[in-house]
């Protein structure tokens, strides 16, 4: 992590990836509160509750990293950098859930790109603190 010591283009740099990954953050929440929606119709079975409950973590911590980026602005806050990890590994098992789904159920709404966009948004910004 740095110190802060960014210059101008590197905090603009920053604050643009910032804000893409809020963003990013803010429609993987839409997406996957209604592939847990969807969820809640099927019959159960170990890949819908696996999916189900994917989608409720990537809710909450998506929704909790976008609050920390949102209204973070230093540099050096370590606690920035964990939200990042923590929200990228849970996307990941979101999409892997998702993608499961997709197996069974050729129909299904899947989060999964929205989860890739949010892991590749979340990298992005890590690579510039």
């Amino acid at each position: 992590m740095s110190g802060g010591g960014f210059g101008g283009s590197e905090f603009n740099a920053l604050s643009a990836r910032t804000a893409a990954c809020v963003a990013a953050c803010d429609a993987l929440i839409a997406a996957s509160e209604d592939c847990a929606d969807a969820c809640l119709t099927q019959s159960g079975n170990g890949d819908v509750t696996a999916c189900f409950l994917a989608d409720l973590d990537c809710i909450e911590i998506c929704t909790t990293t976008s609050r920390v980026l949102s209204w973070h602005t230093r540099t050096d806050g370590t606690t920035a950098a964990s939200m990042l990890d923590t929200c990228m590994e849970a996307c990941r098992s979101s999409s892997i859930a998702c993608e499961r789904m997709l197996q069974h159920r050729p129909d299904w709404t899947s989060c999964a790109p929205e989860c890739r966009r949010v892991t590749d948004a979340c990298a992005e910004v890590l690579a510039l603190l």
